[in-house]
């Protein structure tokens, strides 16, 4: 089986390219395995697709959940769909690994895992916005507040890991609040309202450790959601923490769906995230979306 992992040196600040030798050397016992490095954002799409095209069987991405989500459109931008998906967990979210039960601190295991493991087929999501963009996440997706925390994030280069989440979202509840009238529809269901933010989820959980929609599934064909009305912020704090353990679905100030697809309309620019990488600054001028659910678009070794 031929084997690619791209890997991005800069994942988890920059700390991820010390693992390419050990990748190199655990691999090397199942046979071929090649290692290629991103150079630039939006670099390991180009190289999955290249891979997939090129007949590789098995396309790894070494990083974060950047790095994965970029090697989901690369594969999903390919010609053929029989590329299987592979992680190997080294960057500072890793939620979708968390949700395949990969092992997230241990090289070695998430290498075994690839050649070992079990092929899951899974859902994505898709998000096209009203200037003809779109992208496919395979983890979540964030309008308004949740999308602050992402863009807080970018900022932030001393901290690792979920401390540098909870660092971003702290800044944002303090520094940048703000609120956006939303019309959205719910596959039939239409609603309008303010809203502090809405986060929908093909998995449970994002941020390294916010369980947002803690009960999507990525085989049920559907995209949970989450949309929260504006609240103090020592309710945002207090929502906030509740979410580590999924227990802010119980707020009054919070309702949770499960739909096929969402359409997200604004008077105001939307700051938007998919899988933790800016889809959408407020700059982009993006006040209409649609988004949907793929269901069973792509193979993962799990």
């Amino acid at each position: 089986m031929r084997v690619r992992v791209i890997l991005n040196p800069w994942s988890d600040q920059g700390q991820a390219i010390r693992h390419r030798e050990h990748i190199e050397r655990v691999g090397i016992k199942y046979g071929e395995i090649e290692v290629v490095l991103t150079e630039r954002p939006g670099h390991g799409v180009e190289l999955a697709r290249q891979a997939a095209d090129g007949g590789v069987e098995l396309v790894v991405a070494a990083g974060g959940d950047g790095t994965v989500h970029e090697v989901v459109n690369g594969l999903m931008q390919a010609a053929s769909n029989d590329t299987r998906l592979g992680v190997i967990p080294i960057g500072t979210g890793n939620d979708l690994a968390f949700a395949m039960g990969i092992p997230l601190d241990d090289v070695d295991a998430a290498v075994d895992r690839l050649f070992s493991g079990t092929v899951r087929t899974i859902d994505l999501g898709r998000v096209e916005d009203d200037h003809g963009r779109y992208r496919y996440f395979d983890n979540n997706l964030g309008i308004g507040t949740d999308a602050i925390v992402v863009i807080r994030s970018q900022a932030i280069t001393r901290l690792r890991g979920f401390t540098l989440y909870v660092a971003a979202v702290l800044q944002t509840i303090f520094f940048y609040y703000r609120t956006l009238k939303l019309d959205i529809s719910f596959d039939n269901e239409r609603i309008s309202q303010e809203s502090l933010l809405l986060a929908l989820g093909v998995g449970p959980r994002g941020g390294g450790g916010f369980f947002l929609t803690p009960d999507a599934n990525h085989t049920d064909d559907l995209l949970d959601s989450c949309i929260a009305t504006p609240v103090s912020r020592f309710n945002m704090i207090r929502l906030v923490a509740l979410s580590v353990k999924g227990k802010h679905v119980d707020s009054k100030h919070v309702t949770m769906r499960k739909n096929k697809r969402i359409t997200v309309r604004s008077d105001q620019p939307m700051p938007i995230h998919v899988d933790g990488e800016v889809f959408a600054y407020p700059w982009d001028d993006v006040r209409h979306v649609v988004i949907s659910s793929m269901p069973a678009a792509i193979q993962v070794m799990a």
